[in-house]
């Protein structure tokens, strides 16, 4: 087996391997830095620092609530700038605000957004679904030539699409409806932290979408100067 071979074979290892952590409660998530790495860390409008206290929150959080619910429900955790995501089922609305104030009290959590749904967990079905619409509405993002993909973390939880990131009004509202636009999704619901255009311009120059012109209407050509 050739050297590159390999390394091919190996990246997609990590990738899968990455991929099965991320659905193991349940509900998929794909965001900027779902799968880890130097590039993804790089492109993520995160500093490292916040990128870093999120796993953090993550791993502390999602342990903590499944010891306070015993094995009833199954709660996935996503954390993006501290900003807390709790979706999946649990069979009561006393765990389901025991899960969120669990969430809450765990070191730099900043807000939570309680999404857990009351009811049986979600089949193996389901969560395949998720897994889906997840990478369909990231691979829509890519293509979108207005929007600047990695500024998203997409979580999909039985077929409602979360979108989390810190973006303008106008890359929100695209992204929104380029994910309600896509089959089999059931909703979209924005828990964006708003930045100003000019803000993205001065942080994130290297990540500013260049619109493009629509179908059919090419831009004009500049005139020729004319000959005296």
């Amino acid at each position: 087996m050739s050297g590159r071979m390999r390394t091919a074979r190996r990246a997609g290892l990590v990738l899968l391997g990455a991929l099965t952590l991320t659905q193991l409660q349940g509900c998929f998530l794909l965001g900027a830095a779902a799968v880890g790495g130097t590039a993804l860390v790089a492109t993520d409008r995160r500093t490292t620092g916040s990128q870093l206290e999120d796993q953090t929150i993550q791993i502390k959080a999602a342990s903590r609530i499944s010891q306070a619910l015993g094995g009833q429900g199954s709660v996935s955790v996503n954390s993006y700038n501290q900003q807390v995501l709790l979706t999946g089922q649990v069979p009561s609305a006393a765990l389901k605000q025991l899960a969120a104030q669990v969430a809450a009290d765990v070191p730099n959590v900043k807000s939570v957004a309680n999404e857990i749904e009351i009811g049986m967990n979600e089949s193996l079905t389901d969560q395949a679904n998720d897994t889906y619409l997840t990478s369909k509405v990231r691979a829509a993002f890519i293509d979108d030539k207005a929007l600047y993909s990695q500024a998203f973390m997409i979580t999909t939880c039985d077929g409602v699409v979360y979108l989390q990131g810190l973006v303008t009004p106008a890359e929100g509202a695209e992204a929104a409806a380029v994910a309600s636009g896509l089959s089999g999704v059931k909703k979209v619901v924005t828990l964006y932290q708003t930045i100003s255009p000019a803000q993205l311009e001065n942080n994130y120059s290297g990540q500013v979408s260049t619109p493009q012109p629509p179908p059919g209407n090419p831009p004009a050509a500049s005139p020729k100067p004319s000959t005296p």
